[in-house]
C-alpha cells in the first residue's frame, strides 16, 4: 500500500499537534463568556521575571482582564490570549453583558483591567491595584487607545495614551497592537 506525500504530511500534522501544550492550566464556560487561567511558574532564579518551565506553582491572586469582543466580526481572540499568557493573566473573554469574573483563588479583584475590542480600534482601561508600588517606567495613565492611523486623530479622553498603528495586509490592526495591549495592562497590574 501507497500513501502519498501529501497524506503523510496530513497525518504527521495531526500526531504533532497533540504534542503541544496548552499555556492555559484550565479553561471554563462561565454566564456570559469564557474564562483562561494561566500556568503559572517559579521565577528562573530569585527575583527573576523570567519563569522556569519545569517548575510550576499554583495558580493564585493573579492579575486578570476582561476582553469585551464585537457582536460581530473578528476579536482576534489568539493574539490576546497568547500575550496574556505569557504574562500570567487571567482572561475572561466576554460573550455577553452579564459577563464577570467572580471571586475565585486564582484571581486578584483588584487587579482587573478590560480590553475593549472593535474592528479598528482596542481600548485598555486599567484599575490599578491598591497598593500599588511605583515603578518609574509605568505610564502614569489608566487608558490606552490603541487604532489605526487616519486623517484624523480620535478624540481621546484626558488622560488617555493614544498608540497610532499603521494597518497590516489585510487591513486590520497589526499583531503588535494586541502584543503592545496587553503588555500595557500587565505593566498597569504589576503583573510579574
Amino acid at each position: 500500500m501507497k500513501i502519498s506525500s501529501a497524506a503523510t504530511a496530513l497525518l504527521a500534522a495531526v500526531l504533532l499537534s497533540g504534542c503541544v501544550s496548552s499555556a492555559w492550566e484550565k479553561t471554563e464556560s462561565v454566564p456570559g463568556g469564557r474564562l483562561y487561567v494561566p500556568k503559572v511558574y517559579a521565577p528562573l532564579l530569585p527575583g527573576s521575571i523570567y519563569p522556569n518551565k519545569n517548575v510550576p506553582v499554583p495558580t493564585k491572586n493573579r492579575p486578570a482582564m476582561v476582553v469585551a469582543c464585537p457582536p460581530k466580526g473578528d476579536c482576534r481572540e489568539k493574539e490576546i490570549l497568547d500575550q496574556a499568557a505569557q504574562r500570567g493573566i487571567v482572561v475572561l473573554v466576554a460573550r455577553g453583558a452579564e459577563a464577570a469574573i467572580a471571586p475565585r483563588q486564582e484571581v486578584d479583584l483588584t487587579r482587573t483591567g478590560t480590553l475593549i475590542v472593535t474592528s479598528a480600534s482596542l481600548k485598555v482601561e486599567a484599575t490599578p491595584p491598591l497598593k500599588a508600588e511605583s515603578f518609574p517606567s509605568s505610564p502614569s495613565k489608566k487608558i490606552l487607545l490603541a487604532t489605526l492611523h487616519m486623517a484624523e486623530s480620535p478624540a481621546t479622553p484626558d488622560g488617555a495614551v493614544l498608540k497610532l498603528y499603521a494597518p497590516d495586509a489585510r487591513g486590520r490592526l497589526p499583531r503588535e497592537a494586541f502584543r503592545d495591549a496587553v503588555e500595557w495592562l500587565a505593566g498597569e497590574l504589576n503583573a510579574h
